[in-house]
């Protein structure tokens, strides 16, 4: 069993790791996409729900650790899930829900299965993977900020060139986060060509005057 004081240590050098990683990526939120906040959301959720759970788990009771788990997990998936809109806060709560309880659940299964180190060995895999997962997602997030992102014309949403659907209209390529705005596009180019090319010429003749 881990003691309640080395357990709340854990839990405070978790969330500390967690948070700052979250406002350092903050900066780049010009250039996350929604699939990428999506994912931001849910690995801050995630791993620090299921890391901070397992602490509280091999500490405490069942109750405790999953009130624990699950709270800290929410916070943090939805907080950072923010970029994201929507969908990233979404994906954020469910992640930090899902990780929490795995996290605590694993936590106080050791407790009471098995004797020995199975434990601080446990803890130390899992640290090793809580920060391996944030490390990646930094990396992830500093790759995406270094590529040119494109406008959705009909949602105003950034998306990825190399990855969003296409449609030429033209001579000239425009980029969908989906296949309802590509649809949408379709049915009427001319309309969205032209606002954007309203919305280029405003922002030109001020520099021309």
């Amino acid at each position: 069993m881990l003691t309640t004081p080395s357990a709340v240590i854990l839990i405070g050098i978790t969330m500390l790791i967690s948070a700052t990683i979250g406002l350092y990526l903050s900066r780049y939120k010009s250039s996350v996409t929604e699939m990428l906040g999506m994912m931001i959301g849910m690995t801050q959720g995630m791993m620090t729900g299921i890391t901070v759970g397992y602490f509280a788990g091999a500490a405490t009771d069942m109750f405790v650790a999953n009130l624990i788990g699950v709270g800290i997990g929410l916070l943090f998936g939805i907080a950072f899930g923010r970029v994201g809109g929507l969908m990233g806060m979404m994906d954020g709560g469910m992640g930090g829900m899902m990780g929490g309880m795995m996290g605590a659940m694993l936590g106080v299964m050791l407790q009471y299965l098995y004797d020995g180190n199975a434990i601080r060995v446990t803890g130390v895999v899992m640290g090793l993977i809580y920060v391996a997962s944030m490390i990646a997602l930094v990396r992830l997030v500093q790759q995406a900020a270094s590529r040119s992102m494109e406008i959705d014309l009909v949602c105003d949403m950034k998306v990825d060139p190399r990855s969003s659907l296409q449609h030429v209209y033209q001579s000239r390529t425009y980029y969908f986060c989906a296949p309802s705005c590509q649809r949408a596009f379709a049915r009427a180019p001319e309309k969205y060509a032209r606002e954007v090319n309203s919305t280029n010429q405003q922002v030109q003749d001020p520099a021309e005057a």
